[in-house]
């Protein structure tokens, strides 16, 4: 891995950013227009890169990618544990933790981490890594809905949640019924989408031994090779929309920057060296969970009514330190 290889992929990306930024200050982006571009990314071109490069892996690593997968559940549940002990060691405000908490389990692995893993890594690292964070669209419509739930909901007083118990005495049991039925049909529904679909399609066609180099392939990759350029649109159109300077004038946000782009992969590195992982897994693993906070977080945050302005301000000053961070994590890839 060349250190200036990842330094000019950031410059580039960041150009894109840029780019998105200003076509949505000139009115060429709109929000409109950027979230249809985030869903069509999200549910199309992300996933077709993912069927690209399966039908073109090699076919002699199918029980490594089987234990990737398996290996990426017991990561996010290892994210969540270590999230809970990092807000209990900084005394982070009770009613802010939940928010906390999901930025430092889920990060953004697939808008930036694989432009920057195919740069670094090649095509092929982009469907690895797509293994190892399968468990990202499972984890982000429960562990995320519970955080940002109890984090709008902390707030209520004792009070008032007792006069709330008194008022639905009586009545909780067939109304929980159907609510937790609405829930698991809401989850299934927000999670059998078009783009988990192709990325277990993805999986299948591997694990399976498919493999294609003709007009299915090309036309997968021509249409997901895309993904780089309109996932940046996206994030610079998206930041257009925030308080950009209010959010880089907060020091709290770097000490946390510091512990999702450094502490995290560190952390990682560590673990897949004391696992004696290969070293081009490690190095999926290690620069994905160096990425910056997903933006998918807020948009949940806002969809729950949790305080989207403490995830709006960390998304965007990760996002800006990501860019010296990422390439010094690709250089301790090299020491260690």
């Amino acid at each position: 891995m060349d250190i200036a290889v990842i330094a000019r992929c950031m410059i580039k990306l960041f150009i894109v950013l840029v780019l998105g930024f200003v076509l949505y200050k000139f009115d060429i982006l709109d929000e409109r227009t950027s979230k249809k571009l985030s869903s069509l990314v999200v549910k199309v071109t992300a996933p077709l890169w993912i069927i690209s490069t399966a039908l073109s892996a090699s076919t002699q690593n199918r029980l490594g990618v089987l234990l990737l997968f398996g290996a990426g559940i017991l990561m996010y549940v290892g994210f969540i544990l270590f999230a809970k002990l990092i807000t209990w060691m900084l005394h982070i405000n009770p009613k802010d933790r939940p928010l906390y908490e999901c930025m430092l389990v889920f990060s953004n692995n697939s808008f930036m981490g694989f432009p920057v893993l195919q740069s670094v890594l090649g095509d092929e690292s982009v469907f690895y890594s797509s293994m190892l964070h399968f468990s990202f669209n499972i984890f982000i419509y429960t562990y995320a809905v519970y955080c940002f739930e109890k984090a709008a909901t902390t707030g209520v007083t004792d009070a008032a949640a007792s006069k709330a118990g008194q008022r639905h005495s009586g009545t909780d049991k067939p109304d929980g019924g159907r609510n937790r039925k609405e829930k698991v049909k809401e989850f299934v529904h927000a999670l059998v989408t078009p783009g988990f679909i192709l990325i277990l399609l993805a999986l299948i066609i591997f694990v399976t031994g498919i493999r294609d180099d003709g007009i299915v392939y090309e036309t997968s990759y021509m249409i997901g090779n895309v993904t780089s350029v309109l996932s940046m649109l996206v994030l610079g159109a998206t930041f257009a929309q925030y308080p950009v300077k209010e959010s880089l004038s907060d020091i709290r946000s770097y000490g946390f920057a510091l512990i999702r782009l450094l502490v995290i992969p560190v952390v990682t590195l560590f673990i897949c060296r004391l696992l004696r992982v290969n070293d081009y897994y490690t190095a999926i693993a290690t620069i994905t969970n160096g990425m910056p906070v997903a933006s998918m977080v807020v948009m949940m945050a806002n969809e729950h009514n949790a305080d989207t302005k403490i995830v709006t301000r960390n998304i965007v000053v990760t996002t800006a330190m990501s860019l010296l961070t990422i390439p010094l994590v690709v250089a301790l890839l090299q020491i260690f």
